[in-house]
């Protein structure tokens, strides 16, 4: 859940947890599916690479997938979550298939 008015008008963010902390419960956890847990576990550094593309998705794509309730909150569920693009995601992956995955086919996502 977010506003638009606040932090420049993202009303969602993507947060690396390095500390492996529990999250409250607003937040949305990504889990990497197999490829992806693969290649993050072959290469480390592709975890701050996903982040940013994550961060990356444009406000109004995320928006649009999300609902809007009264005052300006927004809301985006797991489901609408996983089906916004990851081309971005994707191509940072070897070996991945190039066909406009969602994001549903790289990470499960489980509510808090």
């Amino acid at each position: 859940m977010g506003r638009s008015e606040v932090r420049g008008g993202r009303p969602f963010r993507f947060i690396l947890n390095h500390s492996r902390a529990t999250a409250a419960n607003v937040y949305l956890l990504l889990y990497p599916k197999p490829v992806l847990a693969r290649a993050l576990a072959s290469n480390p550094e592709l975890t701050r690479q996903v982040w940013v593309a994550l961060n990356a998705i444009e406000p109004t794509i995320l928006i649009g997938e999300g609902r809007i309730y009264g005052g300006g909150l927004h809301k985006l569920e797991p489901k609408e979550l996983g089906n916004l693009p990851a081309d971005q995601i994707s191509a940072l992956i070897p070996g991945t298939v190039r066909h406009s995955p969602r994001q549903l086919e790289l990470f499960g996502s489980e509510r808090a």
